[in-house]
């Protein structure tokens, strides 16, 4: 098979370490997490990465020797560098370990996901490894095929929202019979368990809080647009609707998409312009309880009073473990739980040897955690 064919075109990009040999690992690695090689397919020969990202021979072979130390490719003398097929579990140089990969670590519900993942991992005697994508789509196929390579033996994965998920960084392990779970939302294409919540449900019962306390001008703000902000959304004007009321489209907002001092700063900017409004809601539904603090922060600053001149209400882990968090009215999933969840049906899935086919996810129960940014119009 001739490797050329499969080529696609290269950013030409340094990677952020400043080594040259990176760059060649993270394209190659790139391209194989693509679908562009499979098991024993030659890989691009040494004159053709020379050429294409412009360094040299001794860089492109360091970068084939970090690969094959790391049991990805395997050289044959005289013929070239192919890729490995994946270790099996029972060769594998880790044993029962399981994975979760999450877009970030500190961010939101992730933190109870990972730790409930690893204390039911902890109490079966099974080791914990824990991945973050950045919510790059490219970079968790990276780490999916890394994963694969070691042997891993199941992987909870909550799918990066920044970027489509292409089915088959999932299909790769589902074939190589790694028991997979994935977390807050499916991968279309795929049918594996899926644990979520009905995200409509999230904007209809903070709209139903507000409308029940005599809020009539709500606002929206969200992290950024994506399906899940778009979908709270949909639930809040259902039961506005109901109630005779009208969100309009000036009425949501959503935030930059990305990371960086230059992103906070356009987010602030742009919940700045939802408390200097005119006619200024009464009420602001958040996307998640991260959006809600900013919010509550900014509005502080700018000497308008929570929860009497303003009432917020956003979206997060039920485990309040901050006094700002303790204090804020939210609409809750257990995440804590669906950690131990995932990790216990992928402990199955690995005593079983049977790797699940659910068409269905498995839909978790919300709550409202009454906090004290919610209060009744007079």
């Amino acid at each position: 098979m001739s490797s050329e064919k499969h080529q696609v075109p290269i950013r030409e990009t340094r990677g952020k370490s400043g080594h040259k040999w990176q760059e060649v690992r993270s394209y190659l690695l790139s391209q194989v997490s693509a679908g562009s090689f499979g098991p024993g397919d030659a890989l691009p020969s040494e004159n053709y990465l020379c050429d294409k990202i412009q360094v040299s021979r001794s860089t492109v072979r360091q970068a084939f020797r970090e690969l094959e130390d790391e049991g990805i490719v395997y050289r044959v003398r005289g013929k070239g560098t192919f890729l490995t097929a994946a270790k099996s579990s029972s060769n594998s140089v880790s044993h029962e370990m399981f994975a979760v990969i999450v877009p970030g670590v500190r961010r939101s519900l992730y933190p109870s996901l990972t730790q409930g993942f690893d204390d039911f991992l902890y109490s079966e005697s099974y080791q914990t490894m824990v991945c973050q994508t950045n919510n790059d789509v490219d970079k968790q196929g990276n780490i999916i095929l890394r994963l694969l390579h070691r042997g891993i033996d199941g992987i909870a994965i909550v799918p990066s929202t920044s970027g489509k998920t292409p089915a088959f960084q999932i299909q790769l392990l589902i074939d190589n019979g790694i028991p997979v779970v994935l977390c807050h939302r499916g991968v279309e294409g795929v049918s594996v368990p899926t644990l979520t919540w009905d995200r409509e449900e999230v904007g209809r019962m903070a709209g139903s809080l507000l409308l029940d306390s005599g809020h009539r001008d709500i606002s929206y703000f969200g992290v950024y647009k994506y399906e899940v902000a778009e979908s709270h959304v949909r639930g809040l004007r259902q039961v506005m609707a109901e109630a005779g009321l009208a969100l309009p489209e000036e009425r949501v907002v959503f935030g930059p998409a990305g990371d960086g001092p230059d992103r906070e700063a356009e987010r602030e900017k742009m919940l700045a312009g939802i408390l200097l409004a005119d006619h200024r809601p009464s009420a602001v539904v958040c996307s998640d309880d991260n959006e809600a603090e900013a919010l509550y922060w900014l509005s502080q600053r700018m000497g308008i009073r929570v929860p009497d001149e303003l009432s917020i209400v956003g979206f997060g882990d039920c485990h309040r473990n901050s006094v700002f968090r303790s204090m804020l009215t939210s609409v809750v999933i257990d995440e804590y739980e669906l950690g131990i969840l995932a990790a216990r049906m992928l402990c199955q899935m690995k005593k079983t040897g049977k790797v699940c086919c659910e068409p269905q996810p498995r839909m978790l129960e919300l709550s409202l955690s009454d906090g004290r940014t919610v209060q009744k119009r007079r």
